[in-house]
């Protein structure tokens, strides 16, 4: 059997590479994978957008390389994935340093340091192009002062610079410039969740500042975990082979638990709703966010559970996960695991997310509403046996007091519910009870007091300990107390 080299064509091939589906977040998160790798602990973000020609670049001050070693690391596919890594490498196929960089731009220089010794290597598609050979251009020290934003590189680093910039937005942008600072804060808001273990220095992983122009970013942990009311459940650590899987679930706070600006923030993008659900961990580094893996439908009442899932970085073939590293789906083993997980944060999300200041049904106190299931479904009626209704129900002839019940059956048959629902699970801050009209409340309980003193021969304070077992003159007693004690 004869066999012939074919290898691919270099003009094609790269051009397939440019459309991995990398967007500027996750191209750029990549980069940062690289710097950790490399031991960094300060990751440089700088970007020059005005003009025709805008620049992008990422320096570190990691262990940096050396030129036979940058040379390697341009090559595409320059480490296997079923190489045995460093537990602590957050590489996957040895593409990402290139397809990140080929999927926003079409010139990617490399420059980097050791001990103050510096080399240069560039990547160019316009050359691939129009030459269709795998040719990398090695640059002399001479031009690496040249190229933008290297006077950052400390002396142990990598600066990965990106120009010929030509997919961070849509071209045909009218407002190039808003759309580029648009692109910019997306990046950022990225980047604080992606990384945000590193940036907080959590117990077990190396510190990292990651700044975009000088601005240093800012953490934001999913799981608000400086709230104390944040409540962390039981950890489920499960061994398949040599490695070990943490599952840690958690419900976050209340909303009457946090200032409005907290609980907001807290929701992250697309609201509660949208990011409840499963956060795959990678060596630290958030793979995946806000997702049941169709294990559990997405619901208002348990949109404060979020689950953190920790996995090494040797089970990345089990886990599916992409060359982005920003897809990944639990292999069938952990699936019943998981499953129990949802069934045990459910019941516990629902509580906390139903959770008021106080308790909304007393068996102690007769309610105005009371809560009815019939037929596995709830329905909330006003309750004819409330004493301000029954007083009313006793004035009434026979047809009047029919209208009157059928108008009370009405009312809670038209109650906005699904309004309510709506408008309590997006903003539930906003939400109030209408404030009670006390001067109103005093007359109304004076009827009332008066009226069983009459009828039921008992003395006022028996009255008045009476009214305290109705809703909703028990939250207003102390005070009901004062006033109808002046009216006497």
């Amino acid at each position: 059997m004869a066999k012939e080299r074919l290898d691919p064509n270099p003009s094609s091939f790269v051009h397939s590479l440019r459309s991995v589906g990398y967007s500027l977040e996750t191209a750029v998160a990549d980069i940062i994978d690289n710097s950790i790798s490399a031991n960094a602990t300060n990751i440089q973000i700088y970007f020059k957008t005005s003009g025709d020609s805008p620049v992008f670049a990422i320096i570190d001050d990691g262990i940096g390389m050396t030129a036979s070693d940058l040379k390697e690391a341009m090559r595409l596919g320059s480490a296997s994935p079923l190489e045995k890594r460093s537990k602590y490498d957050l590489g996957r196929f040895g593409l990402g340093m290139k397809t990140a960089s080929f999927s926003i731009c079409k010139r990617l220089t490399t420059v980097s340091a050791i001990g103050g010794k510096t080399s240069a290597a560039r990547w160019d598609l316009d050359d691939i192009e129009k030459n269709n050979k795998w040719e990398i251009e090695i640059l002399p020290e001479k031009e690496i002062k040249a190229i933008p934003f290297t006077e950052h590189l400390p002396d142990n680093g990598t600066a990965i610079v990106w120009e010929k910039i030509d997919r961070m937005i849509d071209s045909s942008a009218k407002n190039r410039q808003k759309e580029l600072d648009s692109a910019i804060a997306a990046l950022e808001k990225h980047l604080q969740i992606i990384f945000h273990r590193f940036i907080d220095g959590e117990r077990g992983v190396r510190k990292v500042i990651i700044s975009i122009n000088d601005h240093q970013l800012q953490s934001f942990d999913p799981f608000n975990m400086k709230n104390p009311a944040t409540q962390e459940l039981e950890k489920d650590e499960m061994a398949i082979g040599k490695s070990k899987i943490t599952i840690t679930p958690y419900i976050l706070p209340h909303h009457s638990k946090t200032s409005g600006n907290e609980y907001e923030s807290n929701a992250g993008e697309g609201g509660y709703l949208a990011n409840q659900g499963f956060y795959v961990y990678r060596n630290h580094r958030l793979i995946v966010q806000g997702a049941w893996f169709r294990l559990a439908a997405p619901e208002n009442l348990t949109k404060l559970a979020r689950v953190r899932i920790d996995i090494p970085n040797d089970m990345d073939s089990d886990w599916n996960i992409d060359v982005k590293k920003s897809v990944a789906t639990p292999p069938a083993v952990i699936r019943d695991r998981l499953k129990a997980t949802i069934d045990k944060i459910m019941d516990k999300s629902a509580k906390t997310y139903r959770a008021r200041g106080r308790k909304i049904t007393d068996n102690r106190v007769v309610q105005i509403w009371e809560k009815v299931v019939a037929a596995g479904k709830i329905y909330y009626k006003i309750n004819p046996e409330h004493p301000l209704v029954t007083r009313i129900r006793e004035q009434l002839n026979g047809k009047a007091e029919s209208e009157f019940m059928a108008l009370m059956d009405m009312v809670a048959r038209c109650f906005p519910t699904d309004l309510l629902f709506s408008d309590y699970g997006t903003s539930p801050n906003d939400v109030i009870q209408n404030e009670v009209d006390k001067d109103k409340l005093v007359d109304v309980a004076e009827m009332m007091v008066s009226g069983w003193i009459k009828s039921d021969g008992i003395t006022r304070e028996e009255a008045l300990k009476k009214l305290a077992g109705i809703a909703p003159f028990n939250q207003y007693m102390e005070y009901l107390k004062e006033r109808l004690g002046k009216k006497r």
